[in-house]
C-alpha cells in the first residue's frame, strides 16, 4: 500500500450507519462533496452521507479520526479536492487484513473501532407536561441564544427568514386540534415545507429549523405510540441541497448525533436543567444551525403537548413573538 507519511489519519469511532466500510471490498464507495478545515462530506454509492471528521462528536453518519502522521495545520481541504473519489484499499499484512479509506491525499487506517448508535431512555410519565410548566423558562433559553450574535435564525429574521416562524406557528395552533392524526400529520408535514431552503447559512435556518422539529417529533411519536413517523420525501429534497437534504431526512430518522440524544434524553428522564444546558451547547453550532435546531425541537415538544394535555404552550410563545 502506498501511502504519504504526513497524511495519514487513524479511524476512532464509526458511525453505525457506515459500519459496511470496515467489511467493503477494494474499489470506489464514494464521491467528495466538499472539504473544509476539519470535515469531509462524502456522496457514498448508497446515496447516504458521510461525514469524516477531525472532531470527537460521534454521530451515527461519522467517522471520527485523529490525525497519526498527518500535518492537520494543511486542514481537509488542502488535501481533499472537491470532486474527490472515495476508496477502500484492502490489503493483507501477515494473516492481518487492513483497510484503508482513500480520499484525495487523505489515508484513513480503518479498524473495528468504536461504532456509535442510537441509545434512548424511555420517556417517563407526565415528563412533557412538566416541561410545559416551565416552557417560559425554555423559550428564555432559546431567545437568549438566538439574540446572542444569531442573526437570521428564525427567532432573530433577518430579510431570508422574516415571518417564517411567525406563519408556521399561527398554521400550527390552528391545525393541532385536528382530530384525525394522519391529517394532522398530513398539514404538519405541508407547513415544514414552506420553511425547507429557506434562510442563510451552509444548511438553510429553515432546514436546520425542519431536522429538530422532526426529530423531537418523531420521537414522541414512537415513545407515545402516536403512529407513523413524518419522513420528508422528494418534495422536501427539491427545495434544498442534497447535503441538507440528508441531514433532515436522518433527524427524521432519529440518527442523532450524541449531543441531540443527551438533549433528548434530558425530556425522556425530566431533567429541564439538562434540556436547557442542550440548547446552550447545541445554539453554538454554526451561525445559526444549532439555535435553529434546538427551537424546531422545543416547537414539537409543544405541538405533542398542546395536542394531548390541553396546555397552551405555543399561543403563549406567539404573543411573546408577537409582543417584541
Amino acid at each position: 500500500m502506498i501511502m504519504t507519511e504526513q497524511r495519514n489519519f487513524d479511524c476512532t469511532c464509526i458511525g453505525d450507519l457506515h459500519s459496511w466500510l470496515l467489511h467493503e471490498g477494494s474499489g470506489t464507495v464514494g464521491k467528495t462533496l466538499n472539504a473544509f478545515d476539519t470535515t469531509i462530506n462524502i456522496r457514498t454509492a448508497k446515496d447516504e452521507l458521510l461525514v469524516i471528521t477531525l472532531g470527537k462528536l460521534r454521530s451515527p453518519m461519522n467517522l471520527n479520526v485523529n490525525p497519526g502522521n498527518a500535518n492537520v495545520n494543511l486542514g481537509f481541504k488542502q488535501i481533499v479536492g472537491e470532486d474527490a473519489k472515495a476508496r477502500i484499499l484492502n490489503e493483507n499484512v501477515g494473516k492481518r487484513p487492513r483497510a484503508a479509506l482513500l480520499v484525495g491525499d487523505a489515508v484513513i487506517m480503518l479498524s473495528e473501532h468504536d461504532k456509535f448508535r442510537n441509545h434512548f431512555s424511555c420517556l417517563e410519565p407526565r415528563a412533557i407536561q412538566t416541561f410545559a410548566r416551565n416552557s417560559d423558562r425554555i423559550f428564555s433559553a432559546l431567545e437568549s441564544q438566538a439574540h446572542a450574535n444569531r442573526f437570521g435564525c428564525l427567532l432573530e429574521p433577518d430579510v431570508t427568514t422574516r415571518g417564517l416562524l411567525d406563519a408556521f406557528l399561527v398554521q400550527l395552533i390552528k391545525d393541532k386540534t385536528v382530530l384525525d392524526y394522519h391529517e394532522f400529520k398530513a398539514r404538519i408535514s405541508k407547513e415544514l415545507l414552506e420553511l425547507c431552503g429557506k434562510g442563510p447559512g451552509f444548511t438553510p435556518a429553515g432546514d436546520d429549523f425542519i431536522a429538530g422539529y422532526l426529530t423531537m417529533f418523531n420521537w414522541l411519536c414512537g415513545s407515545l405510540k402516536l403512529g407513523q413517523a413524518i419522513i420528508p420525501g422528494s418534495e422536501f429534497s427539491l427545495q434544498t441541497t442534497w447535503t441538507s437534504f440528508k441531514l433532515i431526512e436522518y433527524s427524521a430518522r432519529n440518527l442523532l448525533d450524541e449531543q441531540v440524544q443527551e438533549m433528548i434524553n434530558s425530556v425522556a428522564r425530566n431533567q429541564i436543567d439538562d434540556y436547557v444546558r442542550s440548547i446552550e451547547l447545541i445554539s453554538k453550532r454554526g451561525h445559526t444551525s444549532g439555535v435553529d435546531f434546538v427551537t424546531g425541537m422545543t416547537f414539537a415538544m409543544y405541538t405533542i403537548t398542546d395536542r394531548l394535555h390541553r396546555t397552551r404552550v405555543l399561543e403563549n410563545i406567539s404573543r411573546v413573538l408577537n409582543s417584541t
